[in-house]
């Protein structure tokens, strides 16, 4: 079955422009993060902010300049174009690289001090464990003293105020240890205990790979729209140029030229001198039935004659009067 390729319809379209403009501004929000920590003053943050924001927009540009010149076949027009972008792309993947670190140490450092608070906690309860477990040796004392009245009720009813406590601070604990890590951390650290590695070198990866996945992603949407781009150009084209060369409708037909005793022969027939029958026609012409066949067809063509029902011929009667 041969494809024939139609045009992107206008959904396919709305989604293949929000999906490239959607990563064009990832990859911009990242540049700018690396390019605005460069400098603290407001003007050169202006300044960087508006270089990335250049950057940006030229490297994607030069991608989709590529394809042009790919199309044309300007090889090495493609090859310039492509160490361009390459030098484009590095620039913006370090600037990935960087926004996303930046955003992963963030989480990093508030899961740090999470785990912190719940070690706090922990620390705190185990802290009561050993005084209840002081308290408790206190009241087996009293209870070999046989002073239980004296010194063992306080014990058993301080033990029970500590653990009271514990409880409480476990509450707070598990409230802390619910949202003390996020899903990418939850990731890098699957991936660090899977594979063996430290968690900085998971980290490094993952974000390696985003940057990556972010730039390369983006560019495959800026060189589908660039073919379609191309395609609708090479489809409007050949469409103007077969309208340009559709054969015109023919006009009709011109008459053939009459020969010259055909005015005679009209007269003649409306005179009243010739009967209107193709034998008649053909004596006093001397002409073969072939050819008076032709006669009686430019005869009916100028409305000289009209065929009668039984097929023979007649002379119009305007033409008579």
């Amino acid at each position: 079955m041969h494809y024939q390729r139609l045009p992107k319809g206008p959904f396919a379209l709305s989604v293949v422009y929000l999906i490239t403009g959607a990563s064009i501004a990832a990859s911009m929000v990242f540049s700018l993060l690396l390019f605005l920590s460069l400098e603290q003053g407001l003007l050169m943050k202006l300044m960087f902010g508006g270089l990335a924001l250049v950057f940006e927009v030229g490297k994607f540009y030069i991608w989709y300049e590529m394809g042009e010149r790919t199309n044309r076949g300007d090889a090495m027009g493609s090859l310039k174009a492509l160490c361009f972008y390459g030098v484009l792309a590095g620039l913006s993947i370090a600037g990935s690289v960087g926004g996303i670190n930046a955003a992963t140490n963030t989480l990093m450092q508030g899961d740090e001090a999470k785990a912190a608070e719940v070690q706090s906690y922990n620390d705190k309860i185990v802290s009561l464990d050993r005084e209840i477990e002081i308290n408790e040796q206190a009241a087996q004392a009293y209870i070999d003293m046989k002073r239980i009245a004296n010194g063992m009720t306080k014990m058993l009813a301080r033990n029970q105020e500590l653990r009271a406590r514990q409880d409480e601070l476990r509450r707070q604990r598990d409230k802390v240890a619910i949202t003390s890590q996020s899903s990418l951390m939850g990731l890098m650290s699957s991936l660090a205990d899977g594979l063996g590695w430290p968690l900085e070198r998971v980290q490094f990866g993952v974000v390696a790979a985003l940057s990556v996945l972010l730039d390369f992603f983006a560019a495959f949407f800026i060189s589908l729209l660039g073919e379609e781009t191309r395609f609708r150009r090479s489809r409007r084209k050949k469409e103007q140029q077969q309208v340009a060369v559709a054969p015109e409708v023919p006009a009709e037909p011109a008459m053939p030229a009459r020969p010259d005793y055909y005015h005679e022969l009209v007269a003649r027939l409306q005179a009243g001198e010739l009967r209107c029958a193709k034998g008649a026609v053909s004596r006093m012409l001397e002409k073969p039935l072939e050819e008076v066949e032709d006669i009686f067809h430019w005869l009916l063509q100028d409305g000289i004659v009209y065929r009668k029902p039984n097929r023979h011929f007649a002379l119009n009667q305007q033409d008579q009067s």
